[in-house]
């Protein structure tokens, strides 16, 4: 891990930057009894400086299957299969950009599925049950899990529909980003090398966080 000269991670130091000039500007503002785009652009970066991301610890959960209801933690997940690893991808049953990464996704089950795990991960909150279940049945040969309430998509802070995550036996995000970029971070991976990108831009659509 990349740290400072004190010692302290750098994500850390300049999370704890960005945090205490968002709240200098923030009591100053406050205090003239209004609100500005700066105060919400360090806001925002405060957050994106938070999220985990590739080289980062993956936050841990327990989410439930949609078409069984059985639980499946991250722990359990990154044991499972020879390479002992995860994909997560946050998916949608009815974003486009998602439907266009069907064949993509299930090319690249179909080559890695033996080595690390698949999972998707359902977080819109305005898509019903019974969609998302017939979604994952017809559509991804791998496990769909049920986001309610979107909070593994906060822990991680994911955006968009398709966005993937490809976690390590330790739990350490090897990669983050489009589906485009996995194949050639699972091959690096797979084959025990460091992933070469292992950050790229997720294209999609939002998740949607309500109702």
């Amino acid at each position: 891990m990349t740290r400072s000269d004190a010692g302290v991670p750098l994500r850390v130091t300049a999370l704890a930057t960005g945090l205490a000039a968002f709240f200098t500007v923030f009591s100053t503002v406050a205090s003239a009894g209004g609100a500005s785009p700066v105060v919400l652009a360090l806001g925002e970066a405060a957050q994106a400086a938070a999220r985990p991301r590739a080289g980062d610890k993956a936050p841990s959960f327990t989410l439930k299957t949609v078409d069984k209801g059985e639980s499946r933690t991250l722990a359990r997940l990154v044991q499972d299969g020879p390479t002992r690893g995860v994909v997560m991808v946050f998916l949608s049953s009815k974003c486009p950009y998602v439907a266009q990464a069907r064949q993509p996704l299930g090319d690249l089950f179909r080559t890695y599925g033996n080595k690390v795990a698949f999972v998707g991960v359902n977080a819109n909150q305005n898509e019903s049950a019974d969609d998302i279940k017939a979604d994952a049945g017809a559509n991804f040969p791998f496990p769909m899990l049920r986001d309610e309430g979107a909070k593994v998509a906060e822990l991680y802070g994911a955006e968009r529909t398709p966005e993937a995550f490809l976690v390590d036996a330790g739990g350490v995000i090897r990669y983050h980003g489009g589906v485009a970029e996995l194949g050639a971070a699972l091959g690096d991976f797979t084959a025990g090398h460091a992933v070469a990108k292992a950050e790229s831009k997720a294209f999609g659509c939002t998740i949607k966080r309500k109702p």
